[in-house]
Parts: C-alpha cells; structure tokens; sequence
C-alpha cells in the first residue's frame, strides 16, 4: 500500500482513537474497584461544591492522592475504592497546597470558609488566592465538600510513620532473671547492662544530651540556639509514643528542625539501645533505688592525682555550673529545675549518713570519681568520662567533697585575700532597659534558695553551706554597686561554691537580678512595702474557694502549711504574721505589714501566688506547688482569724526566724548580725 498523506491521517487517527479507548473507556467497563470506607455518595451540596473545587482550579495545587512514598500524612495509602462516587476521577499533580485527601474534619467548617476568604488571615505564609468573590452559598457549598473528604476522622495525634517504619517494634532482647527480693543486685550493674542501658546512655551522652539535655527535657546546652527546641521526652504526646514512632524519628529525624537522620552513622541495634535508655529513664520511668556498689577496676582504690588548690576549685565550679546544678542545684541539696522529673531523683550531696563529714568521711576519692566517669545503673546521672577529660573530672572531686558533702578541708584562699576582678567588667554600666520584676523572677529561680527572699544570706539551702551566702543588706554587701555586683555574679566568687552564672544566664538576665539586689536589698529605691489587705481582688483569683479544691480530691494539710510558711515566709512575716520577722525589719523598703484580720484566702491565694508587684514579695508559682499554696494559705488565714491550724513544728529544723548563722563568711562580702 502507499504511503500517503490520507494513510497517514487515517492511521493516526486509528491510533489516537484506539489509545483512548484502552485507556479511557475499556476502565469505565472493566474498572470495577471494591468501595472503601473513605468513599461516600455526594449531597446534591457536595456535589456542587466539587464543581466549584474544579471549575476555579484547585486541582492544580491540591491532590487528592496519598502515595506510597509519601510521608508526613498521617494517614493510609488511597486505593481505588476511594474514588468510586468520582465522576470523573480528576486526583490533581500537583502539591503546592497541602494533599487533601483526609482533610474531612481535621478544620471546622468556620474556619474553612473563612481562609477560602482571607487565606493569609488564617495560615500568614500561604499562597493561596483570595476567593471572596464566591457567593455565600457557593462558599457553603465548596466547605461541604472539603469537609466530608476522605475517612473524616478527627482524632487528635501524631503523624503516622511511612510504611517501611509502621508497626515496628524494638528487636532488642529483654534479659530475664530469677526474681529474688533479697537480691539487690538486680538494681545494680548487672541488670542495667544486661538490658543494654548502659550502651543505650552512652550514645544519648555523646550524640543526644546536647540538645535533649541530661534530663531529656529538650533543654540541653545547646537547644537554646536553635530555631525549634528539642522534644521534651517527659511530656505529652512524646513520652507515649510507640516503638515505630521512636525509630522512625531517631532513624530519619524531624522535618523543620535540625534532629539528625542518625541511620546515617548509628546502626540499627545502636537506634533501638538509644531508644531504649530513653523510654526507661526519660518517657516512661520507674522509680528504683539503684545500687551501685564499689569502684570496679580500673577505678578501684585511686587517690585524687590533682593538688587541692583555689584555681583548680574554680575550674570545677565552671563545669558544675554548666553542667551539674541543673539536675542537683547550685547548692546540691538534690532539687535542680531540670530534676524533678528523674526517677530516681538527682543526689542530695547534704545527705551526711551517705557521705559521711569531714572527721568520718563514707565516699573515697574513687567513689566520686566512678560516679562522675560512668553514672550510675537505673537513673539519669551521664557517664562524663566521655565529654570531660579525666583531670577536669579529679577537680570536680574536689569540688564537690569541699563545698557540698564537707568531706574535705577547704584550701586557704590565696594572698592578697580580695578577689581580684577584671577592670574591664567593673567599669560596666547598668544594661539599658534592665527590669526589677524580671530580675526578680530570675532572683526567686536562681538565687533565694541559697541568698533568701529577703537577701540576708539565709535562704533554706545555703545556711548549708560551710562559706555563707552574702547578706546583701548590711555591712559591705550593701554598699556594692550595680558594676561589683554584676561582676561578681559573672564570674562567682572563689573558694565558695557562689556560681560563675555567666555559665548559664545571658547578660540580660544578669543585670536584671543584679537591678533587683541593688533596689529589694541595698537601697530600697523604688520598692513598695508589701502590703497583705482585704480589698480587691484580681478576677482570676475571685472565683476560687476551697471547697472547689477538695471537692476535686486535693486535700489541705495545714502541718505542711505550717512547714511552707516556717520556710519561705516567717523570716519577713514573722511567726504571727504581724511583720516583725527579723530579716523583714532590714528590708531597705520597709518590714512588710501586718496581715490583716478579715483576710480572704481569695485574696491571700492571689498574693501568694502572683506577689506585690515592685515589692520583694514575690510570686510564688515560681517555686510553689499549687498544693503548697492551698496549703500555706490555709494556715496563715486561720492564724490571723484567730483560729490556728496545724503544727509550726513540722518546719524544717533550719534558723529562719532569725537565729544567727555560725558558717564562715566570704571575705570582702560582709556578713550576717
């Protein structure tokens, strides 16, 4: 046959016209999927709704289709009995927009019509045109739709791993042992390594704790300088999530932020160890009391190779500071910010029956620095030997054995004895803009515990201490100006356990709590007297009563009332409450006043828990359970209603009413009455 231009016409056309009917019209006979639970017949309103989704062109940045490689979803793979009501079945190619395939439900119908209206109103980075120009009816139509897309499910979690990570669970052995109770070796070594722990720690301390903090609460040393904090393993949704959620995210990391994609370097049994170590002692953690045993080979039996010295004294403070206090407070009385969530909880290095005292030490140098180098089997505490090198380790020996357990002799602070500060920092001017309620917070956090509320040096963990916080209201102290003061927080003050805070608190901060010492504590400059009435009371206070409390199942010991206020409030308040505490009557500002008869416990609840603005009354839901404060409130409006409840001997057996310190005091600080 010849090849003309008409053959050639008519076999295109054959072709074309053949192509079309295998690929459109042969599928319109054969394709006869199983419906699903995802597909539903329109509404006449849907119906119209999706002409409207087609005829103004969101197909062209929306899909309607959830592959097998996608990722981030949150939902299954579309199959074909999705789309049986479709007619025709136009899924879109691209995703400039979100797919739409689940979006039934996961928005209210409000808020859709809203962003058809104003997109940049609801979601201020979109790209999507304005359709206001649709009729009301047509807006309603175009939500019906969208709303009743795919499964409709509405239920609130996490973004569901992709297929090669869902249902994964951890492959790891779980070692089995005999229970025997009066065996404690299944506290100790033994069983921690056994369950891959140990290994599991070491990796979160080399590659982890940096940003996810030793306590895993997404707080680490260098979480403050990214553009998204890490996940805080101890809360909500992430301490419950399952194996395959785990491994997916530590394997691939977390899309917007910089958590590594780690099965680059680790392997898959080092994942699991990883995840393993953080599920027990982070997300789901079990209180235990760990045995740790005596120093093992090669830590058996050493002596501390580095000379008790002041420089060597404060080259450990640094790393306390940066490292330690968070977990067990700058003062190690065990109750860091980052540690109240540890099972077991951080150590309390006061404790004398474990440590012993300076005439019977318990711990040998090889104790401490053991602990120090591996951590310790069942709890949080790092095995440091990998990010401090073995000297710097031996200092923080002598660091803590000098300031905190008291189990060895303080070395005599150099000549001259006056701590020698940069010039540089002493010329420096008060930060512009510095704040006395913001330095107060950071006051009440950081400092009173061990310098007081009222600044005399007698706050309920440093009257502990064998050098003494300063008084800042008298003798010397008091007349320190903002530059001294700032320096000395930046840098401490050597051969007492004062901070270096520049370890932790950016300048800032510093000055705000050096502005709040000068005004609360030096001069009294600007600073009201606190004053305890009966007047008005903020509105979200006034609602409140006690019945409501107990009724939902708290309950109010006034024994522990009386222990808080012994505490944190007598030493101004005094033991009546009628202001004559004796550090209260050498605050700059004035004592506080009496409290009033008629007080409410609305009114003194809303005081107690938001303070006196500008008056060293502070708000103590920054230290203060809300349980401590029903408590506490409690007792101090029975004692001045006339009506005394509770036992003000189950205070502490510290001095807060008063009594004379008798620890040694700093030199150049000024000291106690």
């Amino acid at each position: 046959m010849r090849i003309t231009f008409r053959v050639i016409l008519v076999g295109a056309i054959a072709i074309f016209l053949a192509v079309v009917t295998v690929v459109v019209f042969v599928p319109a006979f054969v394709w006869k999927p199983p419906r699903t639970v995802v597909a539903h017949a329109y509404t006449p309103q849907e119906n119209h709704g999706r002409e409207l989704f087609y005829k103004n062109g969101c197909p062209y940045c929306h899909s309607q289709y959830v592959r097998n490689d996608d990722t981030g979803d949150g939902n299954i793979i579309s199959a074909g009995g999705d789309y049986v009501f479709d007619n025709p079945m136009t899924l879109g190619s691209e995703r400039t927009g979100p797919d739409l395939a689940y979006i039934g439900r996961k928005r209210s119908e409000a808020w859709d019509i809203a962003h058809y209206k104003e997109p940049r109103h609801m979601s201020p980075l979109s790209i999507m045109p304005s359709f206001k120009f649709l009729s009301n009816q047509d807006l309603k139509d175009l939500t019906a739709y969208i709303f009743n897309l795919g499964n409709r499910v509405a239920m609130e979690r996490m973004i569901i791993p992709p297929i090669v990570y869902k249902y994964k669970s951890s492959p790891l052995p779980d070692p089995t042992f005999v229970l025997d109770e009066s065996d404690t070796s299944r506290q100790g070594w033994d069983a921690w390594n056994a369950a891959g722990l140990q290994e599991g720690k070491q990796i979160f301390v080399d590659r982890c704790q940096t940003c996810h903090g030793c306590t895993g609460n997404g707080q680490g040393t260098y979480a403050g300088t990214l553009v998204v904090t890490p996940a805080d393993f101890k809360e909500q949704p992430i301490r419950s999530m399952p194996d395959d959620q785990w491994f997916w995210h530590v394997s691939e990391g977390v899309q917007g932020s910089v958590m590594p994609t780690w099965k680059t370097t680790l392997s898959s049994s080092q994942r699991w160890h990883v995840i393993r170590y953080v599920q027990q002692i982070f997300a789901r953690p079990h209180e235990r009391d760990p045995v740790e045993g005596d120093p093992v080979t090669p830590y058996a039996n050493l002596t501390n190779p580095i000379k008790l010295t002041v420089k060597e004294l404060e080259q450990a403070k640094h790393i306390w500071t940066r490292e330690c206090a968070i977990c067990h407070n700058m003062a190690a009385s065990g109750d860091g910010p980052f540690g109240d969530k540890l099972e077991p909880l951080p150590a309390d290095f006061r404790d004398t029956g474990h440590y012993g005292t300076l005439d019977n030490p318990l711990f040998t140098d090889s104790d401490y620095y053991w602990r120090i180098s591996e951590g310790l089997p069942w709890a949080a505490m790092p095995p440091w030997k990998s990010q401090y090198s073995a000297a710097d380790r031996w200092r923080l020996v002598h660091y803590i054995r000098v300031n905190f357990t008291q189990t060895e002799a303080r070395p005599k602070t150099p000549t001259p004895s006056a701590q020698k500060y940069p010039a540089f920092y002493l010329a420096q001017k008060t930060f512009p803009g510095a704040s006395f309620s913001r330095g107060q917070r950071v006051y009440v956090n950081e400092c009173a515990n061990c310098h007081g509320l009222s600044g005399e040096g007698e706050g309920w963990d440093g009257l502990y201490l064998n050098v003494l916080p300063t008084d800042f209201t008298y003798g010397k102290a008091k007349t320190h100006s903002p530059a001294r003061l700032y320096t000395m927080t930046l840098f401490g003050v050597q051969n007492t356990a004062m901070p270096s805070w520049s370890e932790l608190l950016p300048d800032e901060q510093l000055w705000d709590v050096v502005t709040y010492i000068n005004k609360a504590f030096q001069t009294g400059g600007g600073v009201k007297k606190s004053q305890f009435g009966t007047g008005k009371i903020a509105a979200t206070s006034v609602t409140l009563s006690e019945a409501d409390w107990t009724d939902e199942g708290h309950v109010i010991s006034a024994d522990n009332g009386a222990a808080v206020y012994a505490t944190y409030c007598g030493q101004c308040h005094g033991r009546t409450g009628n202001g004559n505490g004796y550090n209260g009557r050498f605050l700059p500002g004035g004592p506080p006043s009496s409290f009033n008869a008629a007080m409410t416990q609305q009114y003194a609840f809303w005081r107690v828990w938001d303070g006196v603005p500008n008056s060293v009354m502070p708000p103590f839901s920054l230290m203060l359970t809300e349980s401590d404060i029903w408590d506490v409130i409690t007792y101090t409006v029975g004692m001045t209603s006339g009506n005394p409840v509770g036992n003000a001997a189950a205070a502490p057996a510290q001095p807060v009413y008063g009594a004379l310190p008798t620890g040694t005091l700093p030199v150049g600080l000024g000291g106690g009455r």
